[in-house]
């Protein structure tokens, strides 16, 4: 059986910064966590054997972590604690909070979502209608709407076209003359419903959703800005498991059951070939292998390398049991780390 990996998985930049400078400030000490730093219960895990107690108010994120015991609320961290802000950012009324409890902040936010923050800011500032796309309740969508209050949230281009009904009474060329102003005749046309339109994403979301969105928009406004807030590692992921999944008989994306990034490479390989989305070998099943010769496996952005190397090492066994051949490994010279 031939195992090949996509060109991308594990592990982005984001999620490793702040693993890493999660287990550097607990080497200090006990903190909280506001938020699970990243989306994968085996990290987190980790984690929080390290000295790290879990404060979670998202209930999109609650609803995800039953395995975790956890602090509804920042009220009850104690004052002067230690706190790591998730990975994912958080709003800016948690940042207000953490200060007024004079908490010690160690921001993990990944710069890529700070870029988004920043976007979606001086959009509002510049008096846009600021559309994210993004999952409805996510943490990260959550943080980033607390930057641009005006902000709606819509998940796919389906959405996005209910939004601002164009007006639908038009007017003859006598009745227009009839205006008195400019004004009058410019709300008797037929126009868009608003006057500019500003778009930013989620950061795990694909290309073609975000595109999907503008077009959806597009004859809504005077004016559509779309910003690419895309961070780097799914420009890499999601399109080297979906090239993959078009080569292979199975495939396995690996990640944890909140993370959205890991929910969309599943979805979009399932479009190409027979996929299945587990959190860790030991979801694995012989029969899903039976005559299969090609099996690719993907990673989402939150989930270890450890983990990766299990389902390779549960395949290998698995074919050399069954099959009684050495498995072909098919690594790709390019892997976010």
């Amino acid at each position: 059986m031939k195992i090949e990996l996509a060109r991308a998985a594990g592990f982005c930049f984001g999620v490793k910064r702040s693993v890493k400078l999660s287990h550097e400030t607990l080497d200090q000490g006990p903190a909280f966590l506001y938020g699970m730093p990243v989306h994968n219960q085996r990290v987190v895990q980790k984690i929080i054997d390290h000295g790290g107690k879990l404060v979670e108010d998202n209930p999109y994120a609650a609803s995800k972590i039953s395995r975790f015991t956890h602090l509804n609320s920042m009220d009850e961290i104690p004052a002067g604690s230690t706190v790591l802000m998730r990975a994912h950012g958080v709003t800016v009324q948690a940042l207000e909070k953490a200060k007024e409890k004079e908490l010690k902040i160690v921001d993990t936010t990944c710069p890529f979502v700070t870029m988004v923050h920043k976007t979606a800011k001086v959009l509002f500032d510049e008096k846009y209608q600021v559309i994210i796309v993004g999952e409805h309740g996510h943490p990260e969508v959550e943080g980033i709407k607390s930057y641009a209050p005006n902000a709606i949230v819509v998940e796919n281009a389906e959405e996005a076209s209910k939004l601002f009904p164009r007006k639908t009474q038009y007017y003859t060329n006598d009745e227009l003359m009839k205006a008195k102003t400019d004004a009058e005749v410019v709300e008797k046309l037929h126009y868009p419903v608003l006057t500019k339109i500003g778009i930013v994403s989620q950061t795990t979301q694909s290309n073609d959703n975000v595109q999907a969105v503008a077009m959806a928009v597009m004859g809504k406004a005077r004016e559509v800005r779309v910003y690419n807030t895309i961070c780097n590692a799914m420009h890499e992921m999601q399109p080297g498991a979906v090239q993959l999944s078009t080569q292979v008989n199975v495939m396995l994306i690996i990640g944890g059951r909140n993370s959205g990034n890991t929910k969309r490479q599943a979805e979009l390989c399932a479009q190409q070939t027979k996929t299945h989305w587990i959190e860790s070998a030991d979801e694995l099943k012989p029969e899903w292998f039976t005559n299969v010769k090609h099996v690719g496996i993907g990673a989402g952005a939150s989930t270890p390398d450890e983990d990766i190397e299990d389902v390779i090492a549960w395949l290998k066994k698995y074919d050399k049991e069954t099959n009684h051949v050495e498995s072909e490994i098919i690594r790709p010279a390019y892997v976010v780390h």
